[in-house]
């Protein structure tokens, strides 16, 4: 099995078996993984933003890497903390766009940081990557210092409002290879 390791994690690609598992019963796939089990449940908008993904995995098999959530996992602990996503190959212009979130009682302690730098080595080792793209909550502040202590820069902000009704403030940010 691939995986990125830093000084404190192990990030993990979720393969279409793996992320299915996750998704249906995130206990059950800790197990395999021989990880302790944190009784994590995937529900709600998040267990569909994960549905829609997994879709983009078994397209997208050979290069399921690309599409996947990575799993971080803390050595020290041999437990799941938070996840990473990246939504697709570099597209046409090299850039590759990441998401992520970490486990409450794991924040503030650099560790989101750490996974990210990381995940920028393994995604600049491509050739066609020359750019990764996040986005950020505007108030979402420990999330701008992760990217910013990994060198991206704010580019843009916007307002988006959802089919719901919610209104979100994000703030875009970029890291040039």
């Amino acid at each position: 099995m691939f995986e990125i390791n830093t000084e404190r994690l192990r990030l993990i690609p979720l393969n279409a078996e793996d992320y299915r598992l996750y998704i249906d019963n995130s206990n059950k796939l800790e197990k395999k993984l021989g990880l302790k089990v944190t009784n994590n449940v995937v529900e709600g908008p998040v267990k569909g933003a994960h549905e829609s993904r997994l879709k983009k995995v078994i397209e997208n098999n050979e290069e399921y890497m690309w599409e996947t959530n990575w799993k971080v996992i803390l050595r020290e602990e041999n437990r799941s903390i938070a996840g990473v996503m990246i939504k697709g190959a570099p597209n046409d212009r090299g850039e590759v766009i990441i998401g992520y979130g970490t486990n409450e009682a794991y924040q503030n302690k650099g560790y989101m940081t750490e996974a990210i730098s990381g995940l920028i080595k393994w995604i600049f080792d491509n050739p066609k990557a020359l750019s990764i793209i996040a986005d950020t909550d505007k108030d979402n502040v420990p999330s701008h210092r992760v990217l910013e202590k990994n060198g991206f820069l704010k580019y843009n902000e916007t307002v988006v409002t959802y089919n719901n009704g919610e209104v979100e403030e994000l703030i875009w940010w970029k890291l040039d290879r």
